[in-house]
C-alpha cells in the first residue's frame, strides 16, 4: 500500500508541472507571462516523466 500511495504522489506532483500555478510568483516578480515558461515546463515534465515511469517499472 506504501508503493501505491507513493506512485500517487509523485504522479500528482509530476502533472502540476503541466500548468505552472507554483511558479506565478515568480512571474510576477520578474515580469513575465505562464506561456514564457511553458516550453521549459513541457521539456522538464516529458524528460523527468521518462526517468520517473523508468524508476518505477525498475525498481518496484
Amino acid at each position: 500500500q506504501a508503493k501505491m500511495a507513493m506512485t500517487i504522489a509523485w504522479g500528482d506532483s509530476w502533472t502540476n508541472m503541466i500548468q505552472p500555478f507554483w511558479a506565478l510568483p515568480a512571474l510576477a516578480i520578474a515580469g513575465l507571462k505562464a506561456r514564457d515558461i511553458m516550453g521549459f515546463c513541457l521539456f522538464n515534465l516529458i524528460l523527468s516523466g521518462i526517468i520517473i515511469s523508468a524508476v518505477f517499472y525498475f525498481v518496484y
